[in-house]
């Protein structure tokens, strides 16, 4: 398996552990009730925002997908498709945000929270889906199809520390933001205390 992939699955299951984290704390809340810690809500919303939109898609839209449009271009529908799940991505994390934000002034209103609580649903399905959907048909296409030079530039792209698109270390940053969500979090779902 080609590095990239390897990390492209990894940067999956971080995003994966932080929606179930967040269904995990905002399920509870909803059928527990207890005081809230919004700061948790918080980072992990800025997680599964900033992460995606502004570092793990334009990777994949820029290096994977670009050069597989060149080898297979039989598949320019469905990475068309997941290009537009990326972009869409941004208009259902605004939906979040304000859903949030509605529950933080009123942390009592059950109804906001259940409108948070069928957000959150609605977007952990449409992330899992998405990475499915990448996991089972682009990456052993790419496998297949990708000449050994393609992997050496996203292998490149993803398996550095210095990032090509942004000039930085960007990814010192989501794993900081990670290690904050855990130190932060109630139990199970990180070390932090209990809300009730």
């Amino acid at each position: 398996m080609q590095q990239a992939i390897s990390v492209i699955k990894a940067e999956h299951r971080s995003l994966a552990a932080v929606l179930h984290g967040l269904m995990t704390v905002v399920d509870d809340l909803q059928n527990h009730g207890g005081r809230v810690d919004f700061r948790v809500l918080h980072a992990m919303l800025d997680y599964i925002d900033r992460y995606p939109d502004r570092f793990h898609h334009p990777k994949e839209d820029h290096y994977l997908f670009r050069l597989l449009r060149l080898r297979a271009p039989d598949a320019a529908g469905l990475l068309d498709s997941l290009e537009a799940e990326h972009r869409k991505n941004i208009d259902l994390m605004g939906d979040l945000r304000r859903a949030l934000q509605r529950f933080e002034e009123a942390p009592g209103d059950m109804a906001r929270l259940a409108t948070l609580q069928a957000l959150i649903r609605q977007y952990a399905e449409f992330h899992w889906s998405h990475m499915r959907i990448e996991e089972e048909q682009v990456f052993p296409l790419a496998t297949s199809r990708l000449l050994p030079e393609d992997w050496q530039e996203i292998n490149a792209a993803f398996c550095h520390n210095e990032d090509p698109l942004f000039g930085l270390d960007a990814k010192r940053e989501y794993d900081a933001l990670l290690r904050r969500i855990v130190a932060i979090a109630p139990a199970p779902i990180g070390t932090g205390a209990a809300w009730r």
